[in-house]
């Protein structure tokens, strides 16, 4: 009898399976929270004007996400007056499944949202190795990769970013 072998799927299969399997991840990036609070208190932020741009790189199904944005939404709400508008741009490839970051950032209970109504969550379907903001418009980046980003045109965008990777430091989703 001839069986067919069945290779498993990957966590990035969506319908929130990466979700299901970052608790691995998340905790090898925690070593980099001290890291992401220093990149804040640096970053060249006017304590009011225009809305800030946080930008999270390979954001997944946002589960990653969730605390190391909020953490940066502290850290910068420390800094500004506390009204001042904040988008959150989640990069991600646009086979992404979105869906089920948006059903995390809409109800998971640590969702940086739940106490601070003026963060807008926004999603760009697009590889952070590709340019997906505006040069100069991105106060804080936040990634997380096993692979040098570096070079990647998206890092253009951010106004911090490039300058903590030349100094091997990297502002890393937790």
């Amino acid at each position: 009898m001839l069986t067919e072998t069945t290779l498993p799927q990957g966590v990035m299969e969506g319908k929130g399976s990466y979700n299901k399997h970052a608790a691995i991840p998340a905790a090898g990036a925690a070593l980099a929270r001290p890291f992401l609070e220093q990149a804040v208190r640096d970053a060249n932020l006017e304590p009011e004007g225009d809305p800030l741009l946080i930008a999270d790189y390979g954001s997944s199904e946002g589960k990653n996400s969730l605390l190391p944005v909020q953490l940066a939404v502290r850290c910068v709400r420390q800094r500004v007056q506390p009204d001042r508008a904040m988008f959150v741009f989640h990069v991600d490839q646009p086979s992404n499944d979105f869906n089920s970051l948006f059903a995390v950032l809409s109800a998971h209970p640590n969702r940086y949202t739940l106490d601070d109504p003026n963060v807008f969550p926004c999603a760009i379907g697009r590889s952070f190795y590709q340019r997906v903001l505006p040069p100069n418009s991105v106060h804080i980046g936040l990634v997380f990769v096993c692979r040098s980003v570096a070079k990647s045109p998206a890092f253009e965008d951010s106004r911090s970013l490039p300058r903590i990777l030349r100094h091997g430091r990297c502002a890393c989703r937790l």
